[in-house]
This record gives C-alpha cells, structure tokens and sequence, in this order.
C-alpha cells in the first residue's frame, strides 16, 4: 500500500512535470511565431531585391542591350532574360 507521503511525493512529481511540459509547448509556440516572423521578412527582402534587378534588367533592355549580353552579364539564360523583361 502507498503511504500518503509517498503518494504525495509522486503528486509532486507529477506536478512538476505537467508544469514542465506545459512550457515545453509554450517554447515550441514562441520559436514557431519567431521563425515565421523572420521567414516573412526574408522573403520581403528577396521580393524586394528582384523588383531592384527587374527593374534595372528592363531599364538595360529598354536602353539597348541585347538580351544575351544582359544574360551574359549576369550568369542567367537569355530566356530568363525575356521572361522577366516581359512579366509585368
């Protein structure tokens, strides 16, 4: 039979972990919102470095440089090179 020392003492324990395990998920839920956070901001800072270099591909398009030089220029296929002058 259990003495009720020692069934408090497993209560205690018990306590104890429930306590732990509820900030466990608490932890997981805050890494999770700060991960999100700083995923969408990289993804804004890349959104807004590719409209910087579309935007100067089709200013040296619409200057006269030839698709190939550009593509030439920057590592990229010269039909990448009319896809992002042609997309809008």
């Amino acid at each position: 039979m259990l003495s009720s020392e020692a069934a408090a003492a497993v209560r205690e324990g018990q306590d104890g972990f429930e306590r732990a395990r509820g900030r466990v998920w608490i932890e997981r839920v805050r890494v999770g919102l700060e991960y999100r956070r700083g995923m969408r901001r990289i993804d804004e800072d890349v959104a807004a470095a590719r409209l910087e270099r579309d935007t100067r591909i089709r200013e040296a398009a619409a200057g006269g440089a030839s698709y190939r030089e550009l593509a030439t220029a920057l590592g990229l296929s010269h039909s990448r090179i009319q896809q992002i002058v042609n997309r809008r």
